[in-house]
């Protein structure tokens, strides 16, 4: 129903920029600048208002609607829900599953005849259900991450330190320069820092 709407609007949008050059009576010259004058304010081309104005005068309004083209529906198998469900253990048992892979897969096991499965159907539904190759890398782990992170339960269990060297400064006795250190602390579990210059 929405779709219908949407085509009776443009149809109705297309005639009212038609609307000035209508008239069976215009003169060509005024016909001529008037279509170039649309085409220029619509940023069509004028052989696009030209084939405008030729279907509407062939079919009304009804010829300015866009042409719709029929979707072609696959016709899925009776087993269908049974090959999504195999299709979804098979990437979850290995993510970096092709589709073609998993279809040829179902195929070989008798799940599926042979050339019943579209590609890029399946694929639709794997994503629908959120077993994509995109969406399964979220729960892949890493090549080579052997490390996970760190971190105390409670304050006050573990401190991390460090100190590094500062510059020399005129703070000594009688002006003479000292060096100083920069000392730092954290807590592992807050990670609150302690620091003092020394």
């Amino acid at each position: 129903m929405r779709e219908l709407q949407e085509l009776e609007d443009v149809a109705v949008q297309r005639m009212e920029m038609l609307s000035p050059i209508l008239d069976p009576g215009l003169e060509p010259a005024l016909f001529s600048a008037e279509k170039k004058r649309i085409a220029a304010e619509s940023g069509l081309s004028v052989r696009s208002i030209g084939r405008y104005l030729e279907a509407y005068r062939q079919r009304g309004v009804e010829g300015l609607k866009p042409a719709v083209r029929e979707q072609a529906f696959t016709k899925l198998p009776a087993n269908w829900e049974e090959i999504v469900s195999e299709a979804i253990h098979l990437r979850r048992e290995l993510p970096q599953r092709s589709v073609p892979q998993i279809i040829t897969i179902l195929e070989l096991e008798g799940i599926a005849a042979p050339g019943v499965i579209r590609r890029t159907t399946l694929q639709e539904h794997l994503v629908k259900r959120g077993f994509s190759a995109r969406q399964m890398k979220i729960y892949q782990k890493p090549e080579g991450a052997t490390a996970r992170r760190f971190q105390k339960a409670h304050r006050a269990m573990l401190y991390q330190g460090d100190i590094k060297y500062g510059p020399y400064l005129p703070i000594g006795k009688d002006g003479s320069k000292k060096q100083v250190y920069l000392s730092a602390f954290i807590d592992d579990a807050t990670r609150f820092i302690y620091w003092q210059t020394v």
